[in-house]
């Protein structure tokens, strides 16, 4: 008998390259958990042989309904949301009731949170602690992946400008910055990984990167080196910088009230003057090879662009 993946977000750039992997392995049959008509429909399409549905984490008979006779849960949560970690209860509290059922076939809560959620200056992180608390005391079989930037956040943007006039990266906060970076690629292949041998990672927490801190003008550099192009750094301003975040999480034209802008915010201030490190020791032992960094991935996605 398949085993019943639950994913949630499952619209979102992590699920981008882990539902493929998941999607092809005849052992599950995914649910797909997303929060819009648009997403649903999109997902649909794409993934035929999924079930696919709208659930609000806000409501106790939603959650238990996407857990209702699931294996594994992979549960990604609304970044920014100031409900985040209310969420993030509720799911735990389905999951919990889930196992408890009898027959119940539950056996694995994989939370994606976030890298050193220890950071209480950043509300985003501090939001995903509490959930991480609260998980690890519920007594249920989990893994804790936590992920740090994602190196593709802005190689798309950067490589479509490679034959441009000029190439532009528009700097959030400080570009003399480090931060350890997160190939999206490498966390769906190690969240794959943790999903497909579960019980080699129940009760573990992993810390998720592709590089040693390096400064965002050490990324453009070897970005633009990969590309054959110098790379120019213009700083934006504070507005703007959390525009581009909201954007990025929220799609352009959401409607954006100031309890998810505080998030963005604090995020903005905190990066002028720290960043998040790590290194990619653990998540290497899981993949099996040699993380992806960002040279490699700008080198990856012309190639990519090519063969469309």
């Amino acid at each position: 008998m398949s085993e019943l993946v639950v994913v949630t977000c499952a619209s979102g750039k992590q699920c981008g390259q882990l539902i493929p992997i998941l999607y092809l392995d005849p052992r599950y049959k995914l649910r797909l958990v997303v929060h819009s008509e648009t997403s649903l429909d999109r997902l649909k399409t794409k993934y035929p042989e999924a079930e696919v549905i709208r659930a609000e984490f806000g409501s106790t008979k939603d959650c238990a309904r996407i857990l209702d006779g699931a294996t594994t849960l992979y549960y990604i949560s609304p970044t920014f949301s100031q409900q985040e970690t209310y969420f993030g209860f509720n799911v735990v509290d389905a999951a919990l009731a889930e196992s408890r059922k009898a027959g119940s076939r539950f056996a694995h809560f994989v939370f994606s949170s976030v890298l050193h959620p220890e950071i209480t200056k950043l509300l985003h992180h501090d939001r995903k602690r509490y959930i991480e608390e609260y998980l690890t005391e519920s007594m249920l079989p989990y893994t804790i992946l936590q992920p740090s930037h994602f190196t593709d956040n802005a190689m798309a943007h950067l490589v479509a400008q490679k034959d441009s006039d000029r190439v532009v990266f528009h700097a959030a906060h400080s570009p003399e910055v480090a931060f350890s970076f997160t190939t999206l690629k490498d966390y769906a292949e190690a969240s794959a990984k943790v999903i497909q041998e579960r019980e080699r990672h129940l009760y573990a927490t992993y810390q998720l990167v592709s590089t040693l801190p390096m400064r965002y003008t050490e990324y453009v550099r070897s970005v633009g080196e990969a590309i054959g192009r110098e790379i120019e750094i213009e700083r934006v301003s504070f507005d703007q910088s959390v525009g581009i975040i909201l954007e990025r999480v929220n799609g352009k034209n959401a409607d954006i009230e100031q309890t998810v802008k505080d998030g963005p915010e604090h995020l903005v201030l905190y990066y002028n003057a720290r960043g998040l490190y790590s290194n990619p020791n653990i998540l290497e032992w899981l993949i099996g090879r040699k993380a992806t960094t960002p040279a490699q991935l700008a080198r990856e996605t012309i190639e990519a662009s090519r063969m469309q």
